[in-house]
């Protein structure tokens, strides 16, 4: 109903399709869809690699230009949210922010994407909050930085947000919530190699039947639900836990050089790239100028991680 509702409104917006997905959008707003529409395809094939899936259904994306057109079909939105999914729906809103730079837009995209897959492939039924979320960033391909500081901490610590807390939903403080994201992430990946896709496929399979989440996990994997969190977390500290290797204190302030040294490149890297997007958008994009992401000449996208 929400999606019948917003085309019936939407006669003012302007339209862009690609295989597979229809962009409405405002006047102005072209650049950002058109960023969208070179970075759909490949979004779209990560994605369904990752869930072993195939979808076929037309997702609908509209970009709005503000908060009012963001809000106009869609209640109960978060006043930091920038995009929303209706997986139901197969309908994606986006707030691009004003100092949006074209990889985080793309990011964005990829992640309300994953929700509408992951939604499908799973028929409908619910996951664990925390698999859902880290299925979506691990498809997304966000948080590089901030992962590596995040499970550096828990590599050094030990400490980390229990799975089973996350079910009910992340936590309110940003910061926890980025942790939080950056864990799921990092599980998933983890169920997923110690799985095997196929076995992991199985186990999604096993979801999109209707069987509760925590068993049919511990009858795929052959381990109860605290071993595998377990696991994890020792993995994390063998991999992360790079202090211990460097030794003392002289290997902390290496650690925070290094952090420094990496958040000071990725920081001027988004400065070049949201200098061009402003280039782009002055000359209307016209011709052919932006390419780093064409489909046909970048058949896995290369959007770079944030």
């Amino acid at each position: 109903m929400r999606l019948a509702i917003f085309l019936v409104a939407a006669s003012g917006w302007l339209t862009m399709s690609r295989p597979g997905f229809k962009i409405l959008y405002r006047p102005g707003m072209d650049g950002f869809a058109k960023i969208i529409a070179k970075s759909s395809a490949p979004a779209k094939k990560i994605t369904e690699k990752n869930l072993a899936f195939n979808f076929d259904q037309t997702i609908n994306i509209a970009i709005t230009s503000n908060d009012e057109d963001f809000r106009a079909a869609q209640t109960g939105v978060p006043e930091w949210a920038a995009a929303t999914a209706h997986p139901a729906e197969n309908l994606i809103f986006l707030k691009p922010l004003k100092d949006m730079s074209p990889e985080n837009l793309a990011v964005t995209f990829r992640h309300e994407l994953a929700h509408i897959l992951i939604y499908h492939r799973l028929q409908g039924h619910p996951a664990a909050r925390w698999f859902e979320e880290g299925m979506a960033v691990l498809s997304s391909g966000e948080m590089e930085f901030a992962r590596f500081q995040a499970l550096g901490i828990i590599g050094l610590s030990g400490r980390y947000i229990p799975f089973r807390e996350l079910d009910s939903g992340f936590p309110a403080d940003s910061s926890r919530a980025q942790v939080a994201y950056i864990e799921s992430e990092s599980f998933v990946a983890y169920l997923k190699a110690q799985l095997g896709m196929e076995n992991f496929s199985r186990f999604l399979d096993r979801l999109a039947g209707g069987e509760n989440f925590y068993p049919a996990l511990e009858q795929t994997s052959g381990l109860s639900f605290d071993r595998l969190q377990e696991n994890w977390a020792e993995q994390v500290r063998r991999r992360y836990g790079i202090i211990a290797i460097a030794g003392g204190s002289t290997g902390l302030w290496f650690l925070i050089t290094l952090l420094f040294l990496l958040a000071y490149l990725t920081k001027k890297l988004r400065g070049r790239r949201k200098e061009r997007l402003l280039e782009l958008e002055s000359i209307g994009y016209r011709g052919q100028n932006y390419q780093d992401d064409d489909p046909e000449r970048n058949p896995e996208g290369e959007i770079k991680w944030h």
